[in-house]
């Protein structure tokens, strides 16, 4: 089916290092999706940190196959910050999303995130089309999605679903990574200075 990224996959970029999601990052995982504050857009998780530990040994069988690519985001010294994941994979398009981060993390590290994970999908996909949905209510996302021309194909009474080119993506991303890789970099500064 896909390309498939090493089983132990390991990136750092814009500050931020990447890896697989395992099974130790369940309790991680499962305080992000039932924070109150996180998960008002989110499909609903059950609060038991064995039924989220099975769901990544059942993910990992996805991963191996090529379906879905399940990421951690950490800074230096392990610190995790957040997840998002490649899923729904088919021959003409694939859907990212899972996509929460902990209030605790630096400012613009879930925008590095997407734009990460984004270009991990188009490295590994790149005829294929992005789609992916977010709730109408959600309107902080939904314009940053906007900031990258994505087509709103359709809506529905909760939802919008959108479509991003690798064009755009290409060509928008660049606005992103000036203003957050130079407050992040600010940032390390003056945690060095303390």
């Amino acid at each position: 089916m896909a390309q498939l990224l090493d089983e132990n996959f390991k990136l750092e970029r814009y500050g931020l290092y990447v890896r697989f999601v395992e099974e130790s990052d369940a309790e991680f995982i499962l305080k992000l999706r039932t924070n109150p504050d996180l998960n008002r857009y989110i499909h609903q998780t059950p609060p038991d940190v064995e039924v989220q530990r099975q769901w990544i040994h059942n993910y990992k069988e996805r991963q191996r196959a090529g379906k879905d690519f399940y990421f951690i985001f950490e800074e230096p010294q392990s610190v995790r910050l957040g997840v998002c994941r490649i899923y729904d994979i088919t021959e003409e398009n694939f859907t990212i999303g899972s996509w929460i981060f902990s209030p605790q993390a630096p400012i613009g590290s879930a925008i590095l995130a997407d734009i990460i994970t984004r270009e991990i999908a188009f490295e590994l996909f790149p005829d294929k089309e992005h789609l992916f949905d977010v709730k109408r209510a959600n309107t902080n996302v939904n314009r940053y999605h906007e900031t990258f021309k994505s087509t709103l194909l359709f809506q529905d009474e909760l939802t919008n679903y959108y479509t991003c080119s690798k064009e755009n993506f290409e060509k928008y991303k660049n606005l992103h990574l000036r203003m957050f890789t130079k407050k992040k970099l600010n940032n390390y500064d003056k945690q060095r200075k303390v």
